[in-house]
């Protein structure tokens, strides 16, 4: 009987956590759309007023930038923004590749050290405290 409750509890718990989420996410993404609405009323507003005094250049540019502003929509703004990531060549090479190195001026060459001998090491130091005899014997 204790199985049987202690499952219920866990699945009742874990839909109440996705329910919770859900409503959270919802209320950020509303959120969010809200900001950009005012950001995207506050540059037509501005671009405006340029316009009126003989700035046209400058209200140009705070259109381009209103292009610019993402829609609300943040899942398709990832697809795009992953479609982009997958597009560009990779950077850096291989790590047995050579270019990589190149690219990365500055760098040691690390492939390079791994040949070397290593140096011999000291015997380790005995770091003992003394003894409550030694202290007497020395005082």
């Amino acid at each position: 009987m204790n199985k049987i409750l202690s499952t219920f509890l866990d699945r009742l718990a874990e839909r109440l956590t996705a329910l919770a989420a859900g409503l959270v996410s919802s209320r950020v993404e509303g959120l969010h759309a809200a900001a950009q609405a005012e950001q995207q009323s506050d540059l037509e507003d501005l671009a405006r007023r340029f316009d009126a005094e003989g700035k046209t250049e400058i209200a140009v540019k705070l259109r381009q930038r209103l292009t610019r502003i993402g829609s609300p929509d943040l899942a398709s703004e990832a697809v795009e923004v992953l479609q982009r990531v997958t597009v560009e060549p990779a950077r850096l090479g291989t790590p047995t590749s050579n270019t990589a190195a190149q690219d990365l001026k500055g760098l040691p060459n690390f492939a390079a050290t791994a040949g070397r001998s290593k140096k011999k090491s000291l015997p380790p130091v005995e770091n003992t405290p003394p003894s409550l005899a030694d202290m007497e014997a020395g005082a």
